[in-house]
């Protein structure tokens, strides 16, 4: 919340749910991932918030769910969690 350029309250929920509120603007949006993942959900919620202006694309907490590594149990990169084309 503290990396968005307004004010932006976000709440994670459990199987995937994620929910942000933009106050200023009078919406908020509600995300579920199909597969119940915390982590595809961030992603997701993050492009979102970059798309609509809320969230600096440069900003290092945008960078780190919007591009983040996916590792191996011996800490091997194997892929990357990146917002569906078009999304940003």
């Amino acid at each position: 919340m503290r990396a968005c350029t307004e004010p932006v309250a976000l709440k994670t929920g459990a199987e995937g749910f994620y929910i942000a509120i933009l106050p200023e603007r009078g919406f908020g949006i509600a995300l579920k991932v199909a597969d119940g993942a915390t982590r595809a959900a961030e992603c997701t919620i993050a492009a979102l918030l970059i798309r609509l202006g809320a969230l600096d694309p440069d900003h290092p907490a945008a960078l780190r769910v919007c591009n983040a590594p996916v590792l191996n149990r011996r800490g091997i990169e194997t892929g990357r969690i990146v917002p569906a084309g078009g999304l940003i």
